[in-house]
């Protein structure tokens, strides 16, 4: 018989690393517009933003950078209509994994209620249409 090499599973990086390219995919899943830059191979910023039923806008904002010290946070305001400066929801918060990103954004109340809204909104549009 011959002798295998032991079983090694990768190991997913230390450090942040860039997610705006999978994040942008999901966000636009989940009916974001968003928006990457690379501004150089160092720095992303990807800006998505999602339009509720109410006229509040939530507007998501990721940025990655490499470096000495890399760091890769997000942050959720909202604009509700009629206001001139947005409300912060979270802020500057460090992510690792899109996981992470994923259960800030589905674990905001305010980003849940209006996502509910505009289902029953365009359940109650769908139920009466001829």
């Amino acid at each position: 018989m011959e002798a295998r090499a032991p079983y090694a599973t990768p190991q997913a990086p230390k450090g942040p690393r860039n997610l705006a390219a999978p994040l942008a995919t999901w966000l636009r899943e989940q009916g974001f517009t968003a928006t990457e830059q690379s501004t150089s191979p160092t720095y992303t910023l990807l800006e998505a933003c999602w339009q509720g039923s109410q006229g509040e806008r939530f507007q998501l904002d990721y940025t990655w950078a490499s470096g000495p010290v890399p760091e890769s946070t997000c942050r959720l305001r909202v604009y509700y209509a009629g206001q001139l400066t947005p409300e912060v929801l979270f802020t500057a918060q460090a992510v690792r994994r899109l996981k992470e990103v994923r259960l800030l954004l589905l674990g905001n109340r305010r980003y849940d209620a209006a996502r509910m809204l505009a289902r029953l909104a365009a359940a109650q549009k769908l139920a009466s249409t001829p």
